[in-house]
C-alpha cells in the first residue's frame, strides 16, 4: 500500500493559520531527554514518569510564525520545529500541537489511506497522542476512546493487555509506540484482535532497526539503566527487528508493512518525517469464536 499524502497547496503558504501564540500553555510529548541522568541514577519507575507526578507534561513553548514547516495534525505553518528525544532529533517536535514525526506520519496515513475523517468509526487509541487525539475529538461521526495506563489525561485508566471492553467493540485501535514498552506484548496483541470487529484495522507503529532480523528481548534486564544500554530507552523492553509484522501476524491479523520511504523526498522534507514503518493490521471477516460473541472469556 502506497502512502501518496496530498500537499498543502502552496496558495496556502499566503495566508496561514493563526500563529502558535507565545508563552500558549500546552500538552506535548513527555521528553526525557533533559531528565535522563536523574532517572538513570534514581532507576525511577515509569508509571512515575508517564504520570506527571514528577515531571510535567505541559510545556510553555513558543515559536515564530513563518513557512518554513507545516504541521498536517494542527494543520498549521511553523518557521520550524524543535529538537526532541534522547538524541535530541532536530526539527522533531510541532510547537503547536506537540506531534513528532511518527505522529505526523500517522495522522497522513489516517487521513490519507484510511479516510478517517469521513467514515463513521468506532476509535480505541492506546496511549493518545494529544494532537491526533483532537482531530478525531472534532470528527462527528468519530466515536472516540482513549486508554493509557499511566497518564491522566487519558479517557480511562487501562492496560493494553487487559482491555475491559467486549468483544467486536472497535472499527479502528491506534497504538503508536507503545507495545515496545509492554512485557507481554502478545497478551496485548491478543486483545486488539479481542475487541477489533472482523474486518476492523489496528494501526501500530514501534520503533524499529532494520538491521536487525530478528526483535531482541531480554525479560532479566529490569533496570532502567540496564534497559538504556540494552535497548536505547530506559522504559523500552525490546528492539523490534524486521520480524515485528510476522509476530503481530500470530495473533491473527493479515499485516501490511507501510514504509515512509514510500513518500516523495520531497513529502518527506515537506513534512519532516523520518524513516518509519507503521503496520496496517487488518482482522479477517469472520464469523466470531462463540465465547466472544457476549464478551471475555
Amino acid at each position: 500500500m502506497h502512502l501518496r499524502p496530498n500537499l498543502v497547496r502552496l496558495s496556502d503558504r499566503a495566508s496561514p493559520r493563526p500563529p502558535f501564540r507565545q508563552g500558549k500553555t500546552l500538552d506535548f510529548p513527555l521528553d526525557l531527554g533533559d531528565r535522563m541522568s536523574s532517572l538513570l541514577a534514581g532507576d525511577t519507575a515509569p508509571q512515575d514518569v508517564y504520570s506527571g507526578t514528577r515531571m510535567s507534561r505541559r510545556a510553555a513553548l513558543g515559536t515564530p510564525p513563518g513557512h518554513g514547516r507545516y504541521c498536517p495534525v494542527c494543520r498549521r505553518w511553523y518557521r520550524l520545529f524543535l529538537p526532541f528525544g534522547i538524541q535530541r532529533r532536530h526539527q522533531a517536535l510541532c510547537p503547536g500541537c506537540g506531534a513528532l514525526e511518527r505522529h505526523r506520519y500517522l495522522w497522513l496515513y489516517l487521513e490519507t489511506a484510511l479516510g478517517v475523517t469521513s467514515r463513521s468509526l468506532s476509535v480505541l487509541h492506546i496511549a493518545p497522542e494529544v494532537g491526533i487525539r483532537q482531530r478525531l475529538l472534532n470528527c462527528r461521526s468519530v466515536r472516540y476512546t482513549s486508554i493509557d495506563l499511566h497518564d491522566p489525561s487519558a479517557a480511562m485508566a487501562m492496560d493494553a493487555g487487559n482491555l475491559a471492553f467486549d468483544a467486536g467493540s472497535f472499527d479502528l485501535i491506534l497504538c503508536c509506540h507503545v507495545l515496545e514498552h509492554i512485557q507481554d506484548d502478545h497478551a496485548a496483541l491478543g486483545e486488539f484482535a479481542r475487541v477489533l470487529r472482523p474486518g476492523g484495522h489496528a494501526i501500530i507503529l514501534v520503533p524499529m532497526d532494520e538491521n536487525l532480523p530478528q526483535t531482541f528481548e531480554d525479560p532479566a534486564i529490569v533496570s532502567t539503566d540496564g534497559r538504556m544500554k540494552a535497548f536505547g530507552h530506559p522504559y523500552h523492553v525490546r528492539i523490534c527487528g524486521r520480524d515485528y509484522g510476522d509476530r503481530i501476524a500470530r495473533s491473527g491479523f493479515h499485516v501490511t508493512t507501510v514504509s515512509s520511504r514510500e513518500m516523495s523526498a520531497h513529502s518527506r522534507r515537506f513534512y519532516r518525517i523520518n524513516r518509519l514503518t507503521l503496520f496496517d493490521c487488518r482482522l479477517p471477516a469472520r464469523q466470531l469464536p462463540a465465547h466472544q460473541l457476549t464478551g471475555r472469556q
